[in-house]
């Protein structure tokens, strides 16, 4: 089969290697849609020694002795190796299960390939009235962004502020949206991407030109109920605690690996109440709640899937995705 390998310095090379065989309690899945994740800057940069991506959705070819699903069954890939043995596991909730060893794409072999070895409990159903795109961007689009909001009770929120419109980013706005909270703004750099936000009646803001703070302060003198930090960076960290209304929530949702310092004075986060949420991934209720939203009309995915590519031209996805004008890149095997 054709796969990608990252062999580092932004090389990606497609090989043959040959097709996997599952174990037992294993699936073998035809790959057919993945996710350009901004997580791969780091592994595009330093080269990686599995064949990445994470974001996956295909169709069961082989199933296991021991696997509960059945072969043509279409699936999105849930990544964290979950014991489905625990507490956490029991209740769906694989992503805090303590024993996963790892998550997949990572710790395994991924989706930029033709074909994808997957535990049974790892298999998210997909709906037939949904494409694949739509399974990928179930994952880390819709499913990390809507379950740092439920944790943050969005829905109770009269305004809020997206800080960062990349897929997370676009996520959020594409599920406050759905929600209905009534103003949702967004700070962006590029303007593809606060077209797309506008399309959601998003109020944009371009943080390039604009003063982000004042024109929230002149619309929301005590700030946003609730702010969704989308970048990964220390300023906008900051950033959300400076906008964000007493009593408010700030949802971390935007992955950064530094040490977090508040560089701000005690009176404006320390003598207040603000909810800081960190959350990781989501929940498998979770997956098959935002399936029917979809599915009833509610939540709106269609402008998230952007840009599309075949697997072979890889590299070309990774150099549109990393030019900051696109939402998620779509790669495909099957193209």
């Amino acid at each position: 089969m054709r796969a990608a390998f990252f062999r580092g310095d932004g090389v990606i090379e497609l090989c043959d290697v040959p097709r996997p065989a599952p174990q037992p309690g294993e699936l073998l899945i035809q790959v057919a849609a993945n996710g350009v994740c901004g997580s791969d800057r780091k592994i595009l940069r330093g080269g990686f020694g599995h064949i990445p991506g994470h974001e996956v959705a295909g169709t069961v070819v082989e199933a296991t002795e021991g696997c509960e699903t059945p072969v043509g069954a279409r699936v999105a890939v849930y990544i964290p190796r979950h014991c489905g043995e625990c507490v956490y596991c029991q209740a769906g909730r694989g992503n805090l299960c303590p024993h996963k060893k790892g998550l997949l794409g990572w710790a395994t072999d991924g989706g930029y390939a033709e074909y994808m070895i997957i535990p049974d409990r790892n298999a998210l159903r997909l709906d037939d009235r949904l494409s694949f795109e739509q399974g990928v961007l179930l994952l880390d689009t819709i499913g990390t962004s809507s379950h740092g909001l439920r944790l943050a009770d969005c829905e109770s929120a009269q305004s809020a502020l997206v800080i960062g419109a990349g897929p997370v980013g676009m996520g959020a706005i594409a599920y406050l949206s759905a929600m209905g909270v009534p103003e949702v703004y967004v700070s962006e750099l590029s303007s593809y991407r606060l077209g797309i936000a506008e399309s959601y009646e998003a109020i944009p803001i371009n943080a390039g030109s604009e003063d982000v703070a004042a024109r929230i302060r002149a619309a929301q003198p005590y700030g946003v109920d609730l702010v969704v930090e989308a970048v990964g960076s220390l300023p906008t960290i900051w950033q959300s605690f400076d906008l964000v209304k007493p009593g408010g929530a700030i949802s971390l949702v935007g992955e950064y690996w530094g040490q977090v310092e508040l560089e701000r004075p005690k009176s404006e986060w320390m003598i207040n109440d603000i909810h800081l949420i960190r959350s990781f991934y989501f929940t498998i209720p979770e997956f098959h709640e935002n399936q029917q939203l979809i599915l009833d009309g509610t939540l709106r995915v269609e402008p998230l899937a952007s840009h599309r590519f075949p697997l072979a031209e890889l590299r070309a996805a990774y150099d549109a995705f990393l030019s900051g004008d696109t939402v998620k890149v779509m790669v495909s095997p099957l193209s």
